[in-house]
Parts: structure tokens; sequence; C-alpha cells
């Protein structure tokens, strides 16, 4: 995707929710913050567990120290968003 049309679609999203998915880190770099609570209530976890015979899906906000850590590393600002979830193993 363009950069402008990154740019485009995150101020068309600008105050809505929102879930994206991209194999591509650029989209996730256009994304800022300013707490580590905008951080938690911004990012979702999916995981698949087996129970069982079946495999059930998960989803859940970062935990409050998983988000804190997050937002230590983004205010360093030498890593992009995308390589500190990868780093952190959450992406």
């Amino acid at each position: 995707m363009h950069h402008e049309w990154i740019e485009a679609c995150l101020e068309d999203l600008n105050g809505r929710q929102a879930f994206l998915t991209s194999q591509n880190p650029l989209l996730l770099d256009y994304l800022s913050f300013d707490t580590a609570e905008e951080v938690q209530s911004c990012f979702v976890h999916c995981r698949s567990e087996a129970q069982e015979d079946r495999t059930q899906v998960t989803w859940e906000n970062m935990s409050s120290e998983e988000a804190q850590g997050f937002f230590d590393a983004y205010q360093v600002g030498i890593q992009h968003v995308s390589e500190i979830l990868r780093t952190r193993g959450l992406w």
C-alpha cells in the first residue's frame, strides 16, 4: 500500500474502532501512542488453543505489563511499531 493511502486510511479511521490485519509491517508503523493505556486498548491478542478435541480461539487485550513494556520501547523512538511487536513475540 502506498504511504499516502496508509495516511489517508488512518486519518479516516481516527476515533473509530477498526480491526486491521496485514502481513506488511508498514501499516503498523503509522500507528502512534500517547500512553501505555492506549497501547493496551489498541492491540488484541488472538490465540488458538487446543482443548480436548477442538481448537478454541481466544481474544484479549495486552496485559498492563506488556503494554507498559511496549510503550517504554516506543518512547525510546529507535524501533518502529512492527519491530517492537516482533521483538516481544507479539506479531
